[in-house]
């Protein structure tokens, strides 16, 4: 199943959203990595990096504004490992909400990346 890592300036933001996904696709596995370590708002590659370290599978990276999506983009350059990671730059809450069911129904990365294109990038 396909990993979703959702990256925030706002960790209540992201631990809201995984909470509306658990609803929806309770078995798609779901990582943060959102705010910083003190709880302010911002992001860091650091974090991005741990939430790599943790998946279990292929996994996708959805973003929230300017610097998570810049800083998503550096934790992949520098990323590694063997699993197969991308981003997908579709709004957070909406392409969540899509890739997680998407996920939950055993689609590929691929497949999960074409309909959400397919969906935002009209």
């Amino acid at each position: 199943m396909i990993n979703l890592i959702l990256v925030s300036h706002s960790g209540k933001l992201a631990e809201g959203l995984k909470d509306l996904l658990r609803e929806m696709a309770a078995e798609t596995p779901i990582l943060l990595a959102a705010g910083l370590a003190d709880g302010k708002i911002g992001t860091d590659v650091g974090r991005i990096e741990q939430a790599f370290g943790n998946i279990s599978d292929d996994a996708l990276i959805l973003t929230d504004i300017g610097s998570a999506t810049m800083n998503a983009e550096l934790a992949l350059e520098l990323y590694a490992g063997d699993r197969d990671i991308r981003f997908v730059d579709v709004p957070l809450v909406e392409g969540g909400f899509l890739a997680a069911v998407l996920s939950g129904q055993g689609k590929s990365l691929d497949e999960i990346i074409t309909a959400l294109e397919a969906e935002f990038k009209k």
